[in-house]
């Protein structure tokens, strides 16, 4: 025998959960002591983690550490040291100067002493090999220093004479020189190479050069430069070391500046809104605390703040103080109506813990939608981005009633009937009134606007350049252009060759001769207007000591064909005393190194190049050599197809997360659909607005519209779970849509304030990528809220049939009182 259903049973799985709320609200009340110790104990815990927390801004760190491109650049690092290198470029009227070289050589012996400094390479000290008899000589290019104009002069011959240095030791007019340094490759922390491993490759176990290092290197560096520039002696700098502590600097800025502006804004208007210190401090209090235990969580999982995450802590704030709002109002306005204090939590939490928790879901799924991105930075916002959400909901319904229930709340005088309403209740009932005189207009006019955008997306523009995410006129950006205008290519492209299986592979003449030819045709491509600049490999080194071998005659600067000539002079060029052979092959001669210089420009304008550049050496090498491209040029390349992969991923799996969602929270298949109409229109919307103003869709700007749909939803569940409400107890969707307004608009309203505010601290960097992110996602908000009151009510209106109310036309929360012969104030 089954029991008979009780009266709540009976009732729609959406009054239980709500009910549910109203019984979690009353044991919060009562047990908040609880509550809050437990709330302390887990905010203590978490952020005790935060001084682990780290930060990378590294081109490698785009990538995770399992993409194939990640796995190629480390293991090319770990044998030729990769291109953690800094690029000085010393403009000057002429190079061969005596005061010049003797200013450059002071500058370069400072370099060398700078901690953690592997290499440094200028005209100083260039390979210089050349034959003295029987003898192979290879020395520094300035071991004898020149002390003549007759010196000098020999100097430039020798320069020039060498296609190794020109375009890369100096510009071709002499104006320009160059000055490379390279960074360690491993880390000083936990530093255990074995000093006899030779050319070997060192264990997996050894820790790359950290972050942290690199920019520490980086500022040393800026900072002896800047001593050492004077008139006539002008220093510009590039690299990816410089560029990172760039950003990385600026980041650190921003962040603090987005932050402290969005809490003080915030702050003003809640006081505005609610006019009680309560109202400012609780909320602001509890989303602050979620926000800590946010990072403490990237932190206990070792996971670096980046480029996307560092918009976290501002959407964090403005999501969840938007979520405290809806309930505050609630609160604030049954206890100036005269109901107890744990009464007055309850019916808030009844009326809205329901769509205050599943707008928090839905703004965790838009953004979970990134967790699966092959950008590592990304997918890591798609992780604690939703974890950030969800410790902001489980405070906003937890903690947050808690503290309503210890701290004094004083009831204050309502307006009197028939008094002036509000500005914001005037802006407000106008989008009622054109909602329900102009419904048709509205639906046209948007019909009419999303057709111009969809216009617009078809001239979107993907694109990878952190050079323009920097303002225009800095230095690093600047000094970049300078060098790609002066010496044809700031960036290197580093491309690993191996023999699988064959020892002594790159002692092959045919291998080496191949190579050699190589160098000649990728130098004469030009594929979109990319060129490369300079390029060198192990055949440079042996067609330089095959001539210094043969009386230093010009027509010996070839590769012998001899295998056991090649071998022999490839030893005797290792006991020299040089140490540049482990550059460019491994001790086995399996493993070999092709580096080219290219222009530091958009990613999307270096794949074709790069993608003509690796055929070519599929098709002159052959199958007996793999080929693998690597280096920053390779990882921005492959950022930048990720980009792509990523946003559509994140939109469609949005998608697929939200709009189940809002079918189960609206209880209808229609509903459901007819719902995501306002929440799909901002971001078509705004991605026909980049389209149409030049936006490109990048690493930050590719994020805008997963975040939006996840934010969107918020307004558009609390503008439906009210409307319904009140469309059941009086079947007109006019009057359903009005009350819906007078009640819930104004929560609306200030929570998409907050979400602009949260954004709009962004729009002040100078940042690019920064600046974007900031105006286009307050745009996008905006748009989102006029769909929300506009275009919501209009389909409402012209879609459901005015009818009598049904005979549960009683809405629920005025039904189900938290206090029995009470309705909840409207």
């Amino acid at each position: 025998m089954f029991e008979p259903m009780r009266p709540d049973e009976r009732r729609p799985f959406r009054d239980r959960v709500e009910t549910a709320f109203e019984r979690w609200a009353r044991w919060i009340v009562r047990h908040r002591t609880v509550v809050l110790a437990g709330s302390l104990l887990l905010v203590g815990g978490l952020v005790s983690r935060l001084p682990e927390l780290e930060v990378d801004v590294s081109d490698k760190g785009f990538l995770h550490a399992s993409d194939p491109v990640r796995i190629a650049y480390d293991k090319f690092t770990r044998q030729f040291g990769g291109d953690a290198t800094v690029l000085l470029a010393l403009e000057t009227d002429d190079v061969f100067d005596l005061e010049f070289l003797a200013r450059l050589k002071r500058l370069h012996e400072a370099l060398e002493e700078v901690p953690q400094v592997e290499d440094v390479t200028s005209i100083v000290n260039a390979r210089n090999t050349y034959g003295r008899g029987d003898e192979l000589v290879v020395e520094d290019l300035l071991e004898e220093w020149p002390r003549t104009d007759a010196d000098l002069t020999r100097l430039r011959e020798r320069v020039f004479a060498n296609p190794l240095f020109r375009n890369s030791l100096v510009s071709n007019d002499a104006r320009v020189t160059t000055l490379v340094i390279q960074l360690d490759r491993y880390s000083s922390l936990e530093r255990v190479q074995d000093e006899l491993a030779g050319f070997e490759e060192t264990s997996d176990e050894v820790e790359f050069l950290t972050e942290e290092e690199e920019l520490r290197i980086a500022k040393a560096i800026l900072a002896l430069t800047a001593e050492h520039a004077a008139p006539g002696f002008r220093i510009r700098h590039t690299g990816g070391p410089i560029l990172e502590f760039w950003i990385f600097s600026r980041m650190q800025r921003d962040i603090l500046v987005s932050v402290a502006s969005s809490i003080l804004l915030i702050a003003l208007l809640l006081l505005i809104l609610f006019r009680r210190i309560s109202g400012v401090v609780l909320p602001l209090t509890v989303v602050i605390l979620a926000l800590l235990c946010a990072g403490g969580s990237m932190a206990a999982s070792g996971v670096p703040i980046t480029l996307p995450i560092q918009v976290l802590p501002s959407f964090l704030l403005a999501v969840g103080v938007c979520g405290a709002v809806h309930l505050l109002v609630l609160v604030y306005r049954e206890i100036d109506a005269g109901a107890g204090r744990e009464d007055a939590i309850a019916a808030a939490m009844h009326h809205s813990g329901l769509p205050v928790a599943m707008a928090g879901l839905t703004t965790a799924a838009g953004l979970v939608s990134f967790a699966g991105s092959p950008l590592a930075p990304v997918s890591h916002f798609g992780i604690f981005g939703p974890l950030g959400v969800l410790f902001t909901l489980v405070f906003i319904l937890g903690p947050l009633p808690a503290l309503l229930a210890s701290v004094p709340l004083r009831r204050r005088r309502t307006r009197a009937p028939g008094g002036s309403a509000s500005l914001s209740d005037r802006v407000l009932s106008g989008f009622g009134h054109a909602a329900q005189r102009y419904p048709k207009t509205i639906v046209a006019v948007t019909g009419a606007l999303l057709a111009v955008a969809a216009l617009g997306t078809t001239k979107l523009a993907f694109s990878h350049h952190p050079l323009k995410w920097l303002p225009e006129g800095s230095a690093v950006r600047e000094d970049t252009y300078f060098i790609n205008e002066a010496l044809g290519g700031a960036l290197d492209l580093e491309i690993l060759l191996e023999t699988p299986g064959i020892e002594n592979g790159f002692q092959d003449p045919e291998v080496l001769a191949r190579m050699d030819a190589l160098r000649a045709e990728i130098l004469a491509l030009d594929v979109n207007g990319v060129i490369a600049a300079n390029s060198i490999s192990l055949a440079d080194i042996l067609k330089e000591t095959h001539q210094a071998l043969n009386e230093n005659r010009a027509e010996y600067y070839r590769v012998p064909e001899d295998p056991r000539l090649v071998a022999q002079e490839l030893l005797l060029f290792e006991n020299s005393g040089s140490d540049d052979l482990e550059d460019f092959v491994d001790s086995r001669f399996s493993m070999a190194s092709f580096q080219l210089r290219i222009p530091w420009l958009d990613a999307i304008e270096t794949v074709p190049f790069m993608n003509k550049v690796e055929q070519l050496l599929r098709d002159r090498l052959g199958d007996r050599v793999r080929i693998t491209l690597t280096g920053g040029t390779v990882i921005f390349s492959r950022t930048f197809a990720a980009v792509i992969q990523s946003m559509a991923q994140s939109y469609a799996l949005a998608l697929l997360i939200i709009t189940p969602l809002m079918i189960l929270l609206l209880g209808t298949l229609r509903g459901g659909l007819l719902s995501m109409v306002p929440n799909l229109t901002p971001i078509l919307l705004t991605l026909g607005l980049m389209g149409w103003f030049g936006f490109d869709l990048d690493f930050s700007t590719m994020m805008i519209g997963a975040i939006v749909l996840g934010i969107a939803v918020d307004d558009t569940i609390h503008f439906m779970h009210v409307f319904q409400r009140n469309y059941r107890a009086c079947g007109d969707p006019r009057e359903a849509v009005a009350r819906t307004l007078e009640t819930t608009g104004r929560a609306i309203l200030f929570t998409s304030i907050v979400l602009c505010i949260g954004f709009s601290g962004f729009a002040l960097s100078p940042m690019k990528n920064l600046f974007n992110t900031g105006v286009l996602t307050c745009f996008a908000i905006a748009a989102a809220f006029l769909a929300d009151v506009l275009l919501a009510p209009a389909l409402m209106i012209l879609l459901l049939p005015t009818r009598s109310a049904s005979s549960t036309q009683s809405d629920s929360v005025a039904q189900r009182l938290v206090s029995p012969g009470r309705r909840l104030s409207r």
